[in-house]
């Protein structure tokens, strides 16, 4: 399994960091949005952690005020630090090898899921 950082092709906003195959990735961008509109980087080994611990959520809100923000959008969890690579790459994500989707549809059999939902829709429209 891989962690890759996913950001939005146009704007080059960051969006996330997912992991899985690449088919799990697109099945989780698609809960959002469509995953063509967005790119994704494979991230090194790194993380982010937390030297004081972090105690489990009992709610969804937090009590954290100090939050780092990244360069193209979004913040750091305030009780967590990001190793020296995960901080390269957040702080600096166009050094990453970015690509998008459909550039590797082939290679990991989405183009014939991508050809099914299309037939599908010609059989719902006919």
């Amino acid at each position: 399994m891989s962690v890759y950082l996913v950001r939005a092709t146009e704007t080059k906003m960051l969006h996330g960091i997912v992991w899985g195959n690449l088919d799990q990735i697109w099945d989780a961008l698609d809960e959002m949005d469509q995953p063509d509109f967005f790119e994704y980087a494979k991230l090194k080994p790194g993380g982010l952690l937390s030297p004081s611990g972090i105690e489990p959520a009992k709610t969804n809100e937090t009590d954290c005020t100090t939050q780092t923000p990244l360069a193209n959008g979004g913040f750091l969890p305030a009780d967590m630090e990001p190793s020296e690579r995960t901080f390269d790459a957040l702080f600096d994500p166009d050094s990453l090898r970015w690509r998008r989707f459909d550039d590797t549809l082939g290679k990991h059999g989405m183009v014939s899921r991508i050809f099914a939902d299309m037939n599908a829709e010609k059989g719902a429209e006919v």
